[in-house]
């Protein structure tokens, strides 16, 4: 796997500098608990560096703020103003790195690079990102061309979601080209380097900081402090990067193209039998030399790359194909909350023939079962376990459809068994382009499953108790079993569906009108609306019908809030909730101290809350001091190893319900995707290799 290089050189761009000289820090250097391993490249406004974060004993990329117009790095290693007339500008392009880097770490997107932290040194300040590895977008084009329309909106999509999120927290990349977009091994895409970044509206002696700009991916407003910079800036750069993709050339220089255009536009030189017209044109709209002229928002061009093809002019993407399922926006396609449904046909394993025909009838059943559902709240994926459905949508869709399975399947003399969970999803393309679910909720509703006699719909405790939530007749509906082990030495407390309480199984209930008075008098529909926004950045799209579901019993706004924030498992998000939803909403401050009272982790005899890590366990939490700390310090540099900086919010969740060091450790393996790597995991902890 060919490592990540933050700017990669090409013209336009700043020479990485020279190791060796005062400029760059040398190999060995420690800043904090990093250790500079090499220099990745500079530019005009500063130098990015690979270290090494020692105390998780993993990787990361490292930008310090060294603007090569205003400043140098004297003998002792520190950055100074390059002279007193520069200082101004140093100070003020100092505070604006330290605020941007505020505001770029609190991105969560699968599309842009991960800002861990920041921190002041030498005088200066440093941007730690995560260091993603891949190939750059041109070398890992190699091999693959020609390209088609599914594989092209594959890797723009996503970045245009991401670049949608930059723009509504009020920032501008300002630097996309090819060598700034990676593509990962599972295929999906990364937007780096953002050390060109710049607030919508800034002032101050911009003319220190004037982008180095990359001809033919930059557009004419970026060449001068006082061109009209916005969103259609970055638009033209990625509608530069799709123009090059789609055609094999450079994007002529864009002062070249202001008097006189001769530059080939995409839809007269691109292939319209691959790509349609339609795109074809929206990447022209995108690369007019007037900023006037461009799509003004992300939204815009979205929607003219993305207008399915008409008139022939090529096939629309299968849903198969579709780089982003479940009709979700890329901001979503994080790990979000969702039930999942596993489900497989019973019989020896040995008898190939026979499993193979009842996979094909299931498949068959699981299909017409979920046809009623909008596409755009499920997914279902064919895995070598069974089959698999995720629903973002209402949580009880899922049991719906395992009650008409299971009907079907009996009037069939098919054996099914069926698991059901609740917990953290991700849907990603594998490198085939096809979708594929990811995460602990798959994984627990697939060992849920394999505990069910055939005939049998068992639901993990996490799924029991929203649905519980939903409905007061759910325990008429399920038949508690207790804890059961599964070959990963993981406890999950499981519920067995009797057969009873069919009213809980209509069709698709009604939704709560907020045009009509509620329950509560304070709840106003704008106080809907903030709880379903802040709910959605912890649980993701399932958020608006549970609030929904909520509003109508509970007796105040407060009231509201504190019964959704059983739904968020873990203290500080649950906490951070509280706080976001009471601001949107308008609380009072006497309001907002009795929400905040219920922030607090959920006591071993309270009702337990949704658990987003899915473990399924009912026994109370461990607390962290029955584990040695020099052996979580221990387990938690191994698993960095291969997980990186998402090691430490991992153990801290798994170890809640650890019941040893060893059930700590398979539980964190669950969360590796391949077997080799689940293997040496475990074998480094101690533990071999075995399940």
């Amino acid at each position: 796997m060919a490592e990540t290089r933050m700017l990669d050189g090409q013209e336009g761009c700043a020479a990485a500098p020279r190791q060796g000289t005062l400029t760059a820090l040398p190999n060995g250097h420690v800043l904090n608990e990093y250790r500079i391993e090499r220099i990745l490249g500079g530019g005009g406004f500063g130098l990015t560096y690979l270290a090494r974060d020692t105390h998780l004993d993993c990787l990361v990329a490292i930008k310090e703020y060294l603007p090569k117009d205003v400043a140098r790095r004297d003998e002792d290693g520190l950055v100074r103003p390059s002279s007193a007339e520069a200082a101004a500008a140093f100070d003020w392009g100092l505070q604006r790195f330290l605020l941007e880097s505020r505001a770029l770490a609190s991105f969560h997107h699968p599309g842009i690079v991960r800002v861990l932290r920041y921190f002041r040194a030498n005088e200066t300040a440093y941007m730690v990102m995560e260091y993603e590895t891949g190939e750059p977008l041109q070398r890992w084009l190699v091999g693959r061309l020609p390209l088609d329309r599914a594989t092209l909106l594959r890797i723009v999509r996503p970045l245009l979601d991401g670049l949608e999120a930059v723009h509504a927290a009020g920032f501008l990349h300002r630097d996309i080209k090819p060598g700034n977009i990676y593509i990962r091994a599972d295929g999906s895409p990364v937007l780096l380097d953002f050390g060109s970044a710049r607030r919508l509206e800034t002032d101050g002696p911009e003319q220190a900081l004037t982008a180095i700009v990359t001809p033919g991916f930059a557009p004419a407003e970026q060449y001068h402090r006082h061109g009209k910079q916005g969103p259609w800036t970055d638009l033209y750069a990625l509608a530069g990067v799709m123009y090059w993709m789609v055609t094999g050339k450079l994007p002529v220089e864009a002062f070249a193209r202001l008097r006189e255009d001769v530059m080939p536009s995409a839809s007269s030189i691109g292939n319209v039998d691959a790509f349609g017209s339609g795109l074809l044109r929206a990447i022209d709209w995108a690369l007019n030399p007037d900023e006037n002229r461009r799509p003004r928002q992300v939204a815009d061009f979205r929607r003219a790359c993305l207008a399915p093809p008409t008139g022939g002019e090529g096939p629309v993407d299968p849903p198969v194909e579709a780089p982003l399922p479940l009709g979700l926006s890329a901001a979503e396609a994080r790990t979000f909350i969702g039930a999942v449904l596993f489900a497989d046909v019973a019989g020896p394993a040995e008898d190939m023939a026979a499993r193979n025909e009842g996979r094909t009838r299931l498949v068959r059943m699981l299909s017409q079962a979920i046809a009623p559902l909008s596409p755009t709240t499920r997914l279902a994926v064919n895995t070598k376990e069974g089959c698999a459905v995720c629903y973002v949508g209402d949580p009880e869709d899922a049991l719906r459809t395992a009650v008409q399975l299971h009907g079907a399947a009996v009037e069939d003399g098919l054996g099914v068994h069926v698991g059901i969970n609740l917990g953290p999803v991700r849907v990603a393309p594998d490198p085939n382009g096809r979708s594929r679910i990811l995460g602990d909720g798959i994984t627990t509703a697939c060992r849920v499953m394999r505990f069910a006699e055939p005939g049998q719909v068992l639901v993990a405790r996490a799924y029991y108790e929203v649905v519980q939530h939903l409905r007061r007749n759910a325990s008429d509906c399920f038949r508690h079993l207790g804890l059961r082990r599964d070959p990963q030495a993981r406890d999950h407390d499981v519920y067995a569906w009797s057969g009873e309480g069919v009213a809980l199984l209509p069709g698709q209930p009604a939704e709560v009108s907020i045009s009509r008075p509620v329950a509560g008098a304070d709840i106003s529909p704008a106080c809907i609306d903030a709880a379903e926004r802040t709910l959605a950045q912890h649980i993701g799209p399932m958020a608006r019908i549970l609030v929904r579901k909520t509003v109508s019993r509970a007796a105040s706004l407060v009231d509201l809030h504190q019964q959704l924030a059983t739904l968020i498992p873990d203290p500080a998000p649950r906490a951070a909730f509280l706080a976001g939803v009471a601001a949107a909403s308008g609380l009072s401050g006497a309001s907002r101290a009795t929400a905040a009272t219920h922030s607090r982790p959920l006591s071993s005899g309270s009702k337990a809350s949704v658990s987003g890590a899915a473990s399924g366990s009912a026994s109370p939490a461990v607390a962290v001091g029955l584990l040695a700390d020099e052996d979580l310090a221990r387990i938690e540099k191994l698993f960095a190893r291969h997980m990186g900086p998402m090691a430490r919010v991992l153990v801290r969740r798994e170890v809640r319900g650890a019941h040893n060091l060893e059930t700590l450790c398979r539980a964190l393996a669950s969360h590796l995707e391949q077997d080799a790597e689940r293997r040496r995991f475990l074998a480094e902890a101690g533990f071999g290799g075995a399940g």
